[in-house]
């Protein structure tokens, strides 16, 4: 049976939000995935909540944080959370949550572990303490700091907030990890293997459980909303659709997860409009990505499928595929038809 290690990074103002994660949440999960429908394709995985007070114990070192880091050991997730202070600080960082925080990027950007999901809380406060002014300004800048690391982190305005947040974002970090061979943690002494993903249809097929088919969505942002109509249509029909603003996670680096979605994805949408054509952003990327995939495929496999949102003359490479026009009369149920067909032509 897999082990997860979770561990809650925070200053002492978000108290109730720790106990609600180690107390409530990560319990709860651990009955979810040992007699709950993910059992069916996990065999159970064991949770552990790591919090300092429960999991360091008095000694000496550098300073209280370096005592706390190596007593804490190896984990596989950071949770993260702040509102007004950011914390005391560190002979190496400005706070022991900083620090925590730059210990476990660092892993991450050698070894793609641990996972880190961070949270701000954002309920208003009063105060004329200088001090509390001060830390709330290290707040602000802590968040700029993850803003230009490409880390998407959350925000929630209540303690039940965070909690239904959380608990779902979990429930996906877990199952994203229970699809990788190793799992290389933060203080582990040997370097990681390459993560595998977990064949999701051959794994749902031997437990009798309907895989559905992936779908990423490529659109310029301009186009946001007719990229959502289009996931939640997907979805009621059978799909697991991919929309960076439905699908990213909190702490999760989006330049690396998009490529990690269009690798493993079963279909790649390509939804074009004048937007989409006019602009060089990261809509032009996403799809280079996919055409690359492409390349790789049988020549008989239909992967990528042009949808044109308005009557635009796609470039490049697309030209040369058939669209489908989803601004047309019957142009959503074509699209819905098309791709259940193609997939059943699959399998």
């Amino acid at each position: 049976m897999p082990k997860i290690r979770i561990f809650i990074a925070s200053p002492g103002d978000v108290a109730q939000e720790r106990d609600t994660l180690s107390n409530i949440v990560i319990p709860e999960l651990r009955r979810i995935f040992s007699i709950g429908p993910f059992s069916e394709v996990s065999d159970g995985v064991e949770l552990e909540a790591i919090r300092w007070e429960t999991h360091a114990w008095p000694d000496v070192g550098e300073d209280a944080q370096d005592v706390i880091n190596r007593e804490i050991g190896e984990f596989d997730i950071l949770v993260g959370i702040m509102w007004r202070r950011f914390g005391t600080p560190t002979r190496r960082s400005s706070s022991g949550t900083g620090e925590e925080f730059q210990r476990a990027y660092d892993y991450f950007r050698e070894y793609g572990r641990p996972k880190i999901m961070w949270y701000f809380r954002t309920e208003p406060f009063y105060t004329t303490s200088r001090g509390d002014l001060t830390q709330f300004r290290k707040v602000l800048s802590f968040r700029g700091k993850l803003e230009n690391l490409g880390v998407l982190f959350w925000e929630f305005e209540s303690s039940l907030e965070f909690e239904r947040n959380v608990r779902e974002h979990l429930i996906r970090q877990i199952v994203d990890l229970l699809g990788q061979d190793a799992f290389p943690a933060v203080g582990g002494a040997s370097a990681p293997s390459e993560p595998r993903s977990l064949d999701l249809a051959a794994a749902s097929a031997s437990h009798g459980i309907a895989y559905k088919p992936r779908v990423f969505l490529a659109h310029a942002h301009e186009d946001s909303s007719s990229a959502r109509e289009i996931f939640h249509r997907l979805r009621e029909n059978g799909f697991s659709p991919w929309l960076a603003t439905e699908s990213l996670l909190p702490g999760q680096n989006w330049h690396l997860e998009i490529r990690r979605a269009i690798e493993s994805t079963d279909f790649f949408l390509a939804l074009l409009s004048d937007a989409s054509e006019k602009g060089k952003g990261f809509v032009s990327k996403e799809i280079s990505l996919a055409l690359e995939k492409v390349r790789e495929l049988p020549l008989t496999d239909i992967y990528l499928l042009p949808v044109r949102l308005e009557p635009v003359e796609p470039r490049g490479e697309l030209h040369s595929y058939q669209w489908i026009d989803y601004f047309a009369d019957g142009g959503p149920e074509e699209l819905v038809h098309t791709m259940k067909k193609i997939w059943k032509g699959r399998h």
